[in-house]
């Protein structure tokens, strides 16, 4: 009963810290940047959803790795928590500015911050206010990795039109390089059966 009375009270407590920590209100140009980062990281999952093959998902995974500078395995391991391309593109925007911020802070633990956060249900404006990060500089490497990532779909889409064009060509040249058949030659014995 006795531990039961201290499990609540340390659950009120926590809970009371952590009201306390998200009352405060969200800047305005804060929520602006927040909203549009949200738009870009369902742009950024638009793309990848047009590179359905697992080639396509690792160039993805390859590029958003690349712009990051870290290894692709980092954001084949936030794909595998069930997070989408954009969600980890500003998961890790967000850790590099962390890390920025706080030079003690390794990539892991900087990422293992603010996805902890936002499991805990924070949009990105508030895990940024909470960290004391400014949304500007996440939003514009996101903006970045964005039009990287629709740089490959398109990329992708003209290699598809090169590739069936070059085909196209190849029928061509098979039928050009055919030997024309001759028409037989009417028998004429046998006219108007």
């Amino acid at each position: 009963m006795v531990f039961a009375a201290q499990a609540g009270a340390l659950a009120f407590l926590f809970v009371s810290v952590a009201a306390a920590q998200s009352s405060r209100p969200v800047d305005p140009g804060e929520m602006k940047h927040a909203e549009r980062l949200q738009t870009e990281a369902k742009g950024i999952d638009a793309d990848a959803a047009k590179a359905m093959s697992p080639e396509g998902q690792q160039r993805i995974t390859d590029t958003i790795a690349k712009q990051f500078k870290v290894d692709p395995s980092v954001v084949t391991n936030l794909r595998n928590r069930r997070i989408g391309f954009g969600e980890a593109t500003v998961a890790l925007a967000l850790s590099q500015e962390l890390m920025k911020q706080d030079k003690s802070l390794t990539q892991q633990r900087a990422l293992d911050q603010v996805l902890a956060k936002r499991a805990g249900g924070e949009g990105w404006g508030r895990i940024a206010q909470d960290l004391g990060l400014k949304l500007g500089r996440v939003r514009a490497e996101v903006e970045r990795a964005e039009k990287k990532v629709a740089r490959l779909d398109r990329r992708d889409k003209v290699d598809k039109d090169k590739g069936e064009a070059m085909e196209r060509a190849d029928k061509a040249d098979k039928l050009e390089s055919k030997p024309v058949r001759m028409d037989r030659p009417e028998k004429s014995g046998r006219s108007g059966r």
